[in-house]
């Protein structure tokens, strides 16, 4: 696929979507700080944050002449759409041996390890299973991916993507996020849409997330 028709961002749009962030993470920090950051406002302000930094990207882009809709490809959305779930348990083939492994390699650590946010399952599947998996799939392939490849080998970018969003993910789960990382970069570096990538890393969050509450209704 050739570069010239992707919808990029530059060094400077990432410099500014940071810089729109640091009130709202100046507010999360200041409730952590006074002990008012319970389990439910977390996962409010994870939909809230997932929601702020899309639009974030969607002005960036916008003032591109292209807006979010153009990283979606919303004009081949249901084939798009069609392929992720087709591609899904493929990717859960893959997926779900790395997550046994990780649990095998950090002896002790049950398969459903406690999640950083856990307000219950509905602000649980609505912030973990809808909202942020959209928002992490913008930051990494739509943005850091794109912007990587415009500097770099498309093989070295899918590298370096996945191991930025390993990074993020708690230290135990690195091995297990970069893999699945590897996977949503590799789909779409294919399909030069977002709407793959993110069709299956919510499915795969949303799987995950329904295995965990209902081991926990067990025990």
């Amino acid at each position: 696929m050739g570069k010239d028709v992707e919808f990029h961002i530059d060094f400077k749009d990432f410099l500014n979507v940071i810089a729109a962030l640091l009130p709202f993470l100046a507010v999360v920090f200041v409730l952590d700080a006074l002990k008012m950051l319970s389990l439910q406002i977390s996962a409010l302000a994870l939909i809230f944050f997932s929601i702020y930094i899309v639009w974030c990207f969607h002005i960036v882009l916008k003032s591109k002449g292209y807006g979010i809709g153009s990283w979606f490809k919303m004009s081949t959305f249901g084939p798009d759409l069609v392929w992720s779930i087709i591609m899904f348990p493929a990717v859960l083939g893959i997926y779900l041996p790395m997550t046994f492994l990780t649990s095998y390699i950090w002896s002790g650590r049950p398969i459903f390890g406690r999640l950083l946010i856990n307000p219950g399952p509905l602000l649980g599947v609505i912030s973990m299973g809808l909202f942020f998996p959209v928002a992490e799939e913008v930051i990494f392939r739509g943005a850091l991916y794109s912007y990587l490849e415009r500097v770099f080998s498309a093989e070295f970018s899918i590298v370096m993507a996945s191991a930025a969003f390993a990074v993020v993910h708690p230290f135990e789960d690195w091995m297990k996020s970069f893999v699945l990382g590897m996977i949503l970069n590799l789909l779409y570096y294919k399909r030069r849409t977002l709407t793959v990538p993110a069709t299956i890393h919510v499915m795969v969050n949303l799987l995950y997330l329904s295995a965990m509450y209902l081991h926990l209704l067990r025990v």
